[in-house]
């Protein structure tokens, strides 16, 4: 379902942090819908994977390694073989087990950056990805994301108890960037005590004692989630392409 590959990483925003990128895009959609899984509906003759894949290269990305369903695997390597930079693994049955799927197979060294990526939010600005390694470097880690600007409720059984200060809340969005030893330490600790987080922050916050840059995006960078949201990712990166 993978169209033509993108060139091989090249200098880019980041090339020189050493930073590999992960990819969990093993999921099946199902609150998408449709036959197909989003990461490979067609945006301008190309999944949307491939728009993720490519500006993440551009970017400066050293390796990208994509968790994709097992079933997709083969048909999807055979595409990009030859592509040193970008490598293909099965993926699990969680996001959190693709993740540790593709991390085991990158080729990022213990002390150098990894930057966890959705396969669906392809729209992101390079120079969000370079303040979020900018801080990362600095830090135990970084989140790209953004402040709340509703008044956020925290409810109970469909009732509302109390408003939320949303000076305090972060929408964490993607990329979230660590040290591979530290994820991979995260992770190791999710799985031995059977715990499943929405975000790679969350399992870093369970050590402890990490520092976590949260990083506000300036631009655009939605997710691909509902079937709603394809036009507009499908328009952004249609109007960039076009300039």
């Amino acid at each position: 379902m993978v169209g033509e590959p993108p060139p091989e990483s090249r200098p880019g925003i980041g090339a020189e942090s050493c930073v590999h990128a992960v990819v969990p895009a093993a999921g099946r959609g199902e609150r998408f819908g449709g036959e197909i899984p989003k990461q490979f509906l067609e945006v301008g003759g190309r999944p949307l994977l491939a728009w993720t894949i490519e500006r993440l290269l551009g970017a400066g990305c050293r390796s990208v390694t994509i968790a994709v369903p097992a079933e997709e695997l083969a048909s999807v390597a055979a595409r990009w073989e030859g592509m040193r930079a970008i490598r293909f693994v099965a993926g699990g049955a969680t996001r959190q087990a693709s993740v540790a799927e593709a991390l085991a197979a990158s080729p990022a060294a213990a002390d150098e950056l990894v930057a966890v990526h959705d396969g669906a939010r392809a729209a992101f600005d390079p120079a969000d990805f370079e303040a979020t390694v900018a801080a990362a470097r600095t830090a135990g880690g970084a989140v790209l994301g953004r402040l709340a600007s509703d008044t956020m409720k925290e409810i109970e059984a469909g009732r509302i108890v109390r408003t939320m200060d949303r000076r305090r809340l972060f929408r964490a969005e993607t990329p979230q960037i660590f040290r591979r030893s530290l994820l991979e330490s995260a992770l190791e600790a999710a799985r031995r005590d059977c715990y499943v987080g929405t975000d790679e922050a969350a399992l870093v916050e369970r050590l402890g004692s990490i520092e976590i840059v949260a990083v506000e995006a300036r631009r655009p960078n939605p997710k691909v989630t509902f079937a709603e949201d394809f036009p507009h990712v499908a328009s952004l990166l249609l109007a960039e392409a076009s300039r």
